[in-house]
């Protein structure tokens, strides 16, 4: 978010934006860079972080690997002096740029990608066909400020809402609807499923919370009880927020459990969508982190850069 990013993260997004350059050797220029300190702290953070062997990337590195090798770099390099403070933010009022809000009516689907970039580009011509999934891709793979974040925010220059639900996605799991009858296997689970198919905004976004994460019974929350997007006050009337929710707050202290995920919970709690996601994808299975993530720092069950336009928007 512009003006709100922290100093420490800027060469970590700048260097995640370059991951086409890697070359062969690059696990091995990498570590040759670190103390024999530093690179047992990066070898730790990747395997509990992230299920990486530092010593196995030799090769061309993925966006995800390449970003989180710097991730964890960084971390393991900061001294007591460099440890990033939380700012004081309103979280009454979401930082979100102007230009992603007005990105709909500046973008039209069959506009030409920048070339800057050619995976970017890639995602981007996918999202103008109609690839939502290509659309979520650019969204958090590109650059804060470009076209390419902003025509990813519009879903391909159409309208500011979830792209599941405009472009439509395939169900994980086959022919889900909202008259598939809950898998039974628990019985709390089982009411919240029947609730959330019944158009409960609450009862699908606990569901959400309180299911084991890749769950059929988290899935069917996700998807606003099968209903193809992840944003159910979009298409369902809002009937309040989760039980579960009055758990979390956005100014809550990080649990102090693992130093990256705190750092991205942190920055969750202060309105970064892609913290949110990020803390989300990588906490540790139905851990508080995942919940934190997931609830875009303990506000609302939805795609959180969604979510933050939607408040932006709302705002006097």
């Amino acid at each position: 978010m512009k003006g709100r990013l922290i100093i420490w993260l800027l060469p970590l997004l700048i260097s995640s934006c370059s991951y086409g350059t890697s070359t062969p050797n690059e696990g091995q220029q990498f570590t040759s860079s670190l103390t024999e300190q530093e690179r047992a702290c990066v070898q730790d953070r990747l395997l509990t972080g992230w299920e990486l062997n530092l010593t196995n990337l030799t090769n061309d590195l993925s966006p995800d690997e390449e970003i989180a090798v710097d991730m964890a770099t960084e971390l393991c390099r900061l001294t007591p002096s460099d440890q990033p403070t939380q700012l004081q933010t309103d979280n009454e009022k979401p930082q979100v740029p102007e230009e992603l809000l007005q990105a709909p009516s500046t973008f039209d689907p069959t506009d030409a990608p920048p070339g800057k970039d050619p995976l970017l580009d890639e995602y981007w011509r996918e999202c103008g066909l109609g690839d939502a999934k290509a659309c979520d891709n650019l969204f958090y793979s590109a650059p804060r400020g470009s076209d390419y974040e902003q025509f990813a925010f519009s879903c391909g220059g159409r309208r500011n809402m979830d792209c599941s639900l405009l472009l439509g996605i395939d169900q994980p799991n086959g022919d889900l609807s909202p008259l598939t009858p809950p898998p039974g296997d628990d019985e709390e689970l089982d009411k919240l499923w029947a609730n959330c198919a019944d158009g409960s905004t609450s009862s699908c976004g606990e569901l959400r919370l309180t299911a084991t994460s890749g769950s059929l019974y988290s899935q069917f929350g996700t998807s606003c009880g099968a209903r193809g997007t992840t944003y159910c006050t979009l298409i369902l009337e809002y009937d309040g927020e989760p039980p579960s929710l009055n758990e979390l707050k956005p100014s809550m202290e990080p649990p102090g459990e693992d130093e990256l995920l705190d750092q991205l919970w942190v920055l969750c709690g202060n309105q970064d969508a892609r913290s949110c996601k990020d803390l989300a994808k990588y906490g540790p299975a139905d851990s508080i982190y995942i919940k934190f993530g997931i609830s875009c720092g303990g506000r609302s069950v939805a795609p959180c850069a969604r979510l933050f336009a939607d408040l932006t928007s709302e705002s006097p």
